[in-house]
């Protein structure tokens, strides 16, 4: 799955072709969506701002369907479809947030990658660590999503409970170590392929469970040989004949794709953008300057440790330094100016999780081409690093303030301590 999303790095062989066409490096990933296992979003995030972050960063500028009143009623039908309605407004939550469940958060997830407007979503075991309930819940939203929307959802799943496994249209049987194909086509009819290959499945057993224990290697059922074998004798032909035959009906590339999805909102074709990115850089900085600004606002240890921290450390080291400007320059003179700067250099270490944190999010993104790097790293420096000198201004003018030294030096201790 890794491989056709274009998220395996390892070098591999091979072709991927999309609609008959080879696969664009550049504009691929604007017409596919991948969902990966882990759920990264910031826990100070509301749901409703989730969808529509991805929304707004992978539409068509300026085209019709793309108004911001079009662009909510589209985020309102995915709230109903993936069930999140009652709780748009909540917060994603996290270790240390109270908000939406597990179950929720993954379909929350799943529906990002649904508003991204993608004509094709990967999905890596979207049912893991869930309850059967919560998974049933997030394949049936994907099963409705996709028809509602017309979109080919791929789906890695493992062990799925028998009405999850009703849900799926079409199945691909894969065996491990080489990969090989046992079994492609319409989920229901599995059952009966894999009886009339000579392994009938007994009653009141998950079918999917004995597909595993047949296909691994080693296990106790395994008859991986035997099913490959079937395979290339019973369904391989017809499906190499429809190969041909799609290769001789070749479909749109991931270009035309994109003009014709622009055209069908009213606007020329011309007009579309086709690089890399669904909207220009000041658009992606404008939506994550918005997530910034809202998160850091909602949580009050990021505030806590940029403004009130260095507020209280300035009143201690004041406190201990108390009047020393009365004296003569001397020693306690330049342990306070050491200590001052050393206190200040060690400031920002309290916002290496945070910001190790939103990195994390920053290369799930940006591997989606919700935005360039640059656009995060402009983002921080405009509220981060502000926030922080900030703080470091108050610590130095509340120790100053203590110390009771001449003022006249204070515009030149103050810039050596914001550098």
């Amino acid at each position: 799955l890794d491989m056709l999303a274009m998220k395996k790095t390892p070098p591999y062989d091979g072709e991927v072709l999309v609609n008959g066409q080879l696969r664009d490096p550049v504009l691929f990933r604007r017409i596919a969506a991948y969902v990966g296992q882990e759920d990264c979003m910031p826990a100070h995030w509301k749901v409703r701002e989730a969808l529509e972050f991805n929304a707004n960063l992978k539409r068509q500028p300026n085209a019709k369907g793309s108004s911001r009143k079009n662009v909510g009623d589209f985020i309102d039908n995915l709230l109903e479809a993936f069930g999140l309605t009652g709780v748009a407004d909540t917060y994603i939550g996290g270790a240390q947030v109270r908000g939406i469940s597990g179950g929720q958060r993954r379909r929350v997830t799943l529906a990002r990658g649904v508003a991204a407007k993608a004509s094709i979503l990967f999905c890596d075991e979207p049912t893991s660590g869930l309850s059967a309930t919560d998974a049933e819940l997030c394949v049936k939203a994907l099963r409705v999503v996709a028809k509602r929307l017309n979109v080919l959802v791929l789906v890695v799943i493992h062990q799925p409970r028998k009405e999850v496994t009703k849900l799926f249209h079409t199945l691909v049987l894969l065996t491990s170590n080489p990969g090989r194909m046992a079994y492609c086509g319409p989920m229901a009819q599995a059952s009966s392929y894999i009886s009339a290959c000579g392994y009938p499945i007994p009653d009141h057993v998950n079918p999917t469970d004995l597909y595993l224990d047949l296909l691994t290697p080693g296990a106790e059922l395994d008859v991986s040989d035997a099913l490959v074998a079937a395979f290339a004798e019973r369904q391989k032909p017809e499906l190499d004949k429809m190969v041909d035959e799609a290769f001789a009906d070749r479909g749109q590339t991931a270009k035309e794709m994109l003009i014709a999805a622009y055209e069908q909102k009213g606007m020329q074709g011309q007009g579309a953008r086709l690089g890399a990115y669904a909207v220009p850089f000041h658009a992606q900085l404008r939506m994550l300057l918005l997530r910034k600004v809202r998160t850091t606002l909602r949580n009050p240890a990021a505030i806590g440790m940029q403004i009130l921290m260095p507020t209280v450390m300035g009143v201690v080291l004041g406190t201990v330094f108390q009047g020393i400007g009365k004296a003569s320059f001397s020693a306690p003179q330049m342990q306070f100016v050491f200590i001052l700067l050393t206190m200040l250099s060690l400031q920002s270490l309290p916002l290496m999780p945070v910001l190790i944190e939103e990195r994390t999010f920053m290369k799930h993104e940006k591997s989606e081409r919700l935005y360039k790097e640059s656009a995060h790293i402009l983002t921080t420096m405009l509220v981060t690093v502000p926030l922080s000198l900030m703080g470091a201004t108050i610590q130095t003018l509340i120790i100053y303030s203590f110390a009771e030294l001449p003022y006249e030096f204070l515009p030149t201790i103050l810039g050596w301590t914001l550098l």
